[in-house]
C-alpha cells in the first residue's frame, strides 16, 4: 500500500436570499489571519469561503476530518448557505471590496510546460466572473523527494481523475471555471508533496465521492510509486544534465518529456473543454489499468450523482 496522506482546501460559494454573496465580512478569517475552530480554518479568498482539511492517513479519518469542518463551516455562514458550484458570475455590488480583485498570492504551475502560468488577473479585475475548486493536497514523499516524482503523480492525477472527472463532475458551469483556473495539469508544490488543482469542487458534495476520490489516490500514488508511469513518459535524462543543452539560446526543458503511451494533446483537450466523447477512449485506456472494483465504483458514482452537499452531510 501506499504511504500518502489526503487533504484538501475546498473552496465554496455563499448564498443568501437567492443571491450569490461575497465571503467577505461573512467569513471572518483571510489568508493571511485565518479563523480557527478546532483543527480546521477558515478564511475568504477573494470572494471563496475556503476551509482547510487536515491531512489523513485513511479513508476513515478523511471522511471524518471533512465532515467535522463542514459542520462547523455551515454554522459559520449561517443564515448563508454553501453552494458547490464551479463559476458564477457575481452581481458587482459583491465585487465591491478591493479583495474581490485580489488573485491568489501563489502561482501555480503545468505539469507540461514545466513553467509556472501566469493568473487570469485582467478576468478579475475588470470582469464579474468567479471560480470555486477542489484542490487535492497529498503528502507524499515519492513526490515531495523530487521533480521526477511530483510530475509523475501529478500526470497521473490527469490520467485517472483527470479523465473521470469529465463524467463525475455534472456542474454545468465548470467549462466556464476553465476559463479562469482548472485546466489539465495544474499543481503547486507545497512542503508536504503535491496539490492537484485540475478539478473543481463537484467531489465535496457527499461521502460517497469524497470516499472515491480518496481510493483513487491511494490507486495514483500506489501507481507511480511501482513506476507503472514510465511505460507512458520518456525523459531525457541525459540531454536534462548536460550543460551544452542549457546553454541553448532557444533550450525548452519540457521538450525532453515525451508521452508516448498515450495521446497527450487530446487528454489535455477533453479535460479543459470537458468533452465527454473526446474521454470515450481515455477511459476504456484507463479500465485496462485499474482494478475492475474500483473502475465499477467510478460507473455507479456516474449513475449517482449529482449531490445534495447539505443532505449528503447531514448540515440541514
Amino acid at each position: 500500500m501506499a504511504n500518502f496522506t489526503f487533504g484538501s482546501d475546498p473552496e465554496f460559494m455563499l448564498i443568501r436570499d437567492g443571491i450569490f454573496r461575497s465571503a467577505i465580512g461573512i467569513v471572518p478569517g483571510t489568508k493571511y489571519k485565518r479563523h480557527r475552530i478546532g483543527d480546521n480554518y477558515y478564511y475568504y479568498d477573494n470572494v471563496m469561503a475556503e476551509c482547510t482539511i487536515e491531512p489523513a492517513a485513511s479513508k476513515p479519518e478523511a471522511l471524518a476530518n471533512f465532515e467535522r469542518a463542514f459542520r462547523s463551516f455551515a454554522k459559520l455562514v449561517k443564515p448563508n448557505i454553501l453552494v458547490v458550484r464551479a463559476s458564477q458570475e457575481y452581481p458587482r455590488e459583491e465585487l465591491a471590496h478591493k479583495d474581490a480583485l485580489e488573485i491568489g498570492c501563489d502561482r501555480e504551475f503545468c505539469c507540461y510546460a514545466l513553467r509556472d502560468i501566469e493568473p487570469p488577473e485582467e478576468d478579475f479585475q475588470s470582469g464579474q466572473l468567479r471560480s470555486a475548486g477542489g484542490h487535492l493536497h497529498i503528502g507524499s514523499k515519492f513526490a515531495q523527494e523530487s521533480n521526477a516524482g511530483c510530475l509523475a503523480t501529478i500526470r497521473m492525477m490527469d490520467l485517472f481523475l483527470g479523465t473521470m472527472s469529465i463524467y463525475l463532475d455534472k456542474d454545468e458551469t465548470t467549462k466556464r471555471r476553465k476559463e479562469l483556473y482548472g485546466q489539465a495539469g495544474r499543481f503547486r508544490t507545497p512542503e508536504h508533496g503535491a496539490e492537484y488543482r485540475s478539478l473543481g469542487n463537484f467531489w465535496l458534495a457527499s461521502p460517497k465521492s469524497v470516499g472515491f476520490i480518496y481510493d483513487m489516490v491511494a490507486f495514483i500514488m500506489q501507481f507511480v510509486e511501482d513506476r507503472r508511469h514510465e511505460q507512458f513518459w520518456f525523459i531525457d535524462e541525459d540531454r536534462l544534465n548536460s550543460d551544452d543543452a542549457w546553454n541553448e539560446e532557444d533550450f525548452d526543458p519540457a521538450s525532453c518529456h515525451q508521452c508516448t503511451g498515450y495521446d497527450l494533446a487530446a487528454l489535455r483537450y477533453a479535460i479543459d473543454t470537458v468533452d465527454k466523447k473526446q474521454g470515450r477512449d481515455f477511459l476504456s485506456f484507463i479500465e485496462k489499468l485499474m482494478p475492475a472494483r474500483l473502475f465499477s465504483k467510478f460507473g455507479a458514482l456516474v449513475d449517482e450523482g449529482p449531490f445534495d452537499f447539505y443532505k449528503e452531510w447531514g448540515l440541514a
